[in-house]
């Protein structure tokens, strides 16, 4: 899950919360907080605190972007005070607690049972909160799980691709067709675990996800 940096609230008053969607999309790019999938259609403003349930309607630093997949699942669950429950992806190092080497995100156990401070619960808490691993049943409305593989197998691909480049020209000229396949196809976790030995394309990708927190990235 892409750990994401909203910056500060815009310097305009925000009349409704659907007003926040432009901000939000031009600083962390039009691709669910959540899922990390592509936003093809009208991106729907997530309230983390659910504003049902006592969350503030207007405040930036309850926004998110989602999927109407992962809005859904989430519904009003989280109410006023129960943050501190979940990892969340602006504010949590959210790439390195999930794993994408399989076809469903797992919690990242081994990374988090390093920690003491509640990290694995609360990540396991998100997964469930939004159904992350959902692998959907026959005629069950939930494209996350076909659009993740799909992206999986274009970087897979791409990985191909990269590899039988024979000079650095090609390879450089690839990067660009790996950026901009990576940025329509969504899922950034996907794309840099199938490149997570190759640095130069995980920095490609990196500056071209808007709004990645790259200090989670540091080696």
């Amino acid at each position: 899950m892409r750990p994401v940096n909203k910056g500060d609230a815009p310097k305009v008053e925000l009349k409704k919360y659907q007003d926040a969607e432009p901000y939000l999309e031009n600083r962390i790019g039009r691709y669910c907080s959540f899922c990390e999938l592509p936003l093809q259609h009208v991106p729907e403003v997530e309230h983390k605190e659910s504003k049902s349930k006592g969350g503030e309607e207007l405040e930036w630093g309850n926004f998110l972007l989602s999927c109407k997949y992962c809005n859904t699942r989430k519904g009003d669950i989280v109410k006023k005070g129960d943050l501190g429950q979940y990892l969340w992806p602006d504010t949590d190092d959210t790439f390195h607690a999930f794993s994408y080497e399989e076809d469903l995100p797992r919690v990242n156990m081994e990374y988090l049972n390093q920690k003491a401070d509640g990290s694995c619960q609360k990540a396991v808490n998100l997964l469930k909160l939004v159904k992350l691993d959902n692998r959907p049943a026959k005629n069950e409305r939930d494209w996350r799980f076909f659009a993740r593989n799909e992206a999986k197998n274009n970087a897979l691909m791409s990985r191909e691709g990269w590899l039988s480049m024979e000079t650095p020209l090609d390879r450089d000229t690839y990067l660009e067709t790996i950026v901009m396949l990576a940025r329509a196809s969504g899922f950034f976790s996907v794309w840099m675990t199938v490149f997570k030995d190759i640095k130069v394309v995980k920095r490609a990708l990196l500056d071209s996800f808007p709004g990645t927190r790259k200090e989670y990235f540091e080696e």
